[in-house]
């Protein structure tokens, strides 16, 4: 159950790792979607820093299990939080299943490196 949790993991921390750069360096798809949301430059750009420590916290939770669940829970809750802000302005169909398949990845991540502690 271990090699399942480290994939899930490493491929969890390479999409926070991704977005994190997406929004310290935005492009233009990247700026669409944050004016399409309604999100202000400083809070866009600040949220690229916990999807950073988000990514490190999984590489680094491989090893110490606590931090690997804290930062899949962390990972949880902001595309909670994502998923609330694509509701709020009514952004639904295709462009919600990212943040949606990530929080469930997030969980199940949470729980597996809890359960392989």
């Amino acid at each position: 159950m271990f090699v399942i949790t480290a994939i899930l993991s490493t491929l969890l921390a390479a999409v926070m790792a991704q977005s994190a750069v997406k929004k310290i360096n935005p492009g233009k798809d990247s700026l669409e979607l944050r004016d399409r949301l309604n999100v202000s430059e400083r809070l866009w750009t600040a949220v690229g820093v916990p999807e950073a420590l988000a990514a490190a916290g999984l590489v680094a939770g491989l090893w110490w299990a606590w931090l690997g669940v804290a930062a899949a829970a962390g990972v949880a809750l902001l595309m909670a939080g994502a998923v609330v802000m694509h509701l709020r302005v009514r952004f639904l169909g295709a462009a919600l299943v990212p943040p949606a398949a990530i929080l469930i990845v997030a969980a199940a991540t949470a729980a597996l490196r809890a359960a392989t502690a």
